[in-house]
């Protein structure tokens, strides 16, 4: 887990960094760890009864047709229902063993003309209104279902990738919460954000306060979870009460 939380740090690095490159550096890695040949990295919102209403998508690996027939059995499709009410959920779907059922057929028929065995799905909030972030991920082998540590390592990472993109402009300011940051951190969480905010990266950081480099990484992925940042910057202006 040390070299994931080490590689999700790196990823919200790029997303400050090189963020014209943020998608490409995190579909590498997530293709290295998990091993996909198709993905869609989406956004949208959810509108009356759960449905997701597209608002734009980019497909790796895959046509656009994949997007723009889906209308025509999202209405029986289970794996959009289930993500319209819980989108942080880990969807691992093997389209053989989960639409057996005859009233879903017509779906499973629709995947697999577009080259799709296998399934992975998860969103995550990205602005007020509903709006979210979701990626899904494609294998075309029917015989090579996602194992139970792709789809951990999946439930673990996938929501981390979303949110370090950030939000869209229009909407990316965070209102900081009632009482201030330092009261959502521990003591020992608030020296590891005020010192690597201070331009320090993780490893100076732990050199600077006699703690292991997996400690700091760890306690880093919690403080940029309690403060809903997603790099360096964001929580330099939380912590200075700016943001």
């Amino acid at each position: 887990m040390h070299a994931t939380q080490e590689a999700l740090l790196e990823i919200l690095e790029a997303s400050r960094c090189a963020p014209e490159h943020y998608r490409e550096v995190a579909r590498g890695w997530l293709e290295r760890e998990i091993g996909f040949d198709g993905s869609v990295w989406g956004r949208g919102r959810r509108g009356a009864g759960g449905a997701i209403e597209i608002d734009g998508a980019e497909l790796v690996g895959r046509s656009q047709a994949l997007l723009d027939g889906f209308a025509s059995i999202a209405d029986l499709d289970p794996v959009s229902r289930r993500f319209g009410t819980a989108p942080r959920q880990l969807q691992n779907i093997s389209v053989e063993r989960d639409y057996r059922d005859p009233g879903i057929r017509p779906v499973a028929a629709y995947l697999r003309g577009h080259h799709i065995g296998q399934l992975m799905l998860c969103g995550a909030p990205c602005g007020p209104e509903g709006q979210l972030a979701w990626l899904t991920l494609y294998r075309e082998d029917e015989a090579r279902p996602f194992s139970e540590r792709e789809a951990g390592l999946a439930a673990f990472a996938l929501p981390f990738v979303l949110l370090a993109e950030g939000v869209p402009p229009a909407t990316a300011k965070t209102r900081a919460p009632e009482g201030g940051a330092d009261q959502r951190l521990t003591p020992r969480e608030h020296e590891v954000a005020r010192a690597y905010a201070g331009g320090g990266d993780y490893k100076s950081v732990a050199r600077a306060l006699a703690l292991s480099p997996a400690t700091v990484r760890s306690h880093l992925l919690s403080i940029f979870r309690k403060l809903s940042v997603h790099n360096k910057i964001e929580l330099r202006r939380r912590l200075l009460g700016e943001g």
